[in-house]
């Protein structure tokens, strides 16, 4: 089954090939076909730009299966600001949740934040992305395993709540920032 499937992979790479060379003459045949592809191009290149700069808006992706799993899409590339947009993103959630009344089993409180990625179309032996995660549950087994732990890389923070040790009238959070995998730093939040 591999052998067939690496035959098709490698007639399409040749596919690709000859047409990319068959665009390539297109675009070089005379001076206006080029000045209009490149022109063409730079259009292109501007519109995605100005999109990426002014109209993506970072987003909290809640998983349908995990419910303590929240995926952040097109995060704040300042990652000063990105922590402090989980902080505040954690302690509205908590009063939400929380409003006047103690939460039995404080300790099972617990979010966890990735960085939203999504592979390209079908990949057959490739990741598939933390998006992937949104829908399904983890896959240990079978061709292709898919678990969080393969993107640890992308673990932006987590946080677990608790009753605080002196105060038992108030809950003490962990929230702990990760930069490529490793903990950044450790915040305690003093929730009333």
């Amino acid at each position: 089954m591999e052998i067939i499937i690496l035959a098709l992979l490698i007639l399409l790479l040749v596919v690709l090939v000859f047409l990319g060379y068959k665009l390539l003459r297109f675009m070089f045949k005379s001076k206006g076909h080029t000045v209009v592809t490149l022109s063409a191009c730079g259009l292109v290149v501007l519109v995605v730009g100005v999109n990426h700069i002014f109209f993506k808006k970072m987003q909290f992706i809640q998983s349908k299966v995990y419910p303590d799993l929240y995926l952040i899409k097109n995060p704040l590339e300042n990652r000063n600001g990105l922590d402090i947009s989980i902080k505040e993103f954690v302690l509205e959630h908590v009063d939400q949740r929380l409003g006047n009344q103690k939460v039995e089993g404080a300790s099972n409180y617990i979010f966890r934040f990735y960085k939203y990625s999504k592979s390209w179309g079908i990949n057959l032996f490739a990741d598939a992305g933390t998006a992937y995660f949104l829908e399904n549950e983890e896959d240990l087994g079978g061709f292709v395993v898919e678990e969080l732990s393969m993107y640890s890389d992308f673990l932006l923070a987590t946080f677990q709540m608790d009753l605080c040790e002196n105060d038992q009238d108030l809950y003490c959070g962990k929230l702990i920032f990760f930069k490529k995998g490793e903990v950044s730093r450790t915040e305690i939040l003093v929730i009333p």
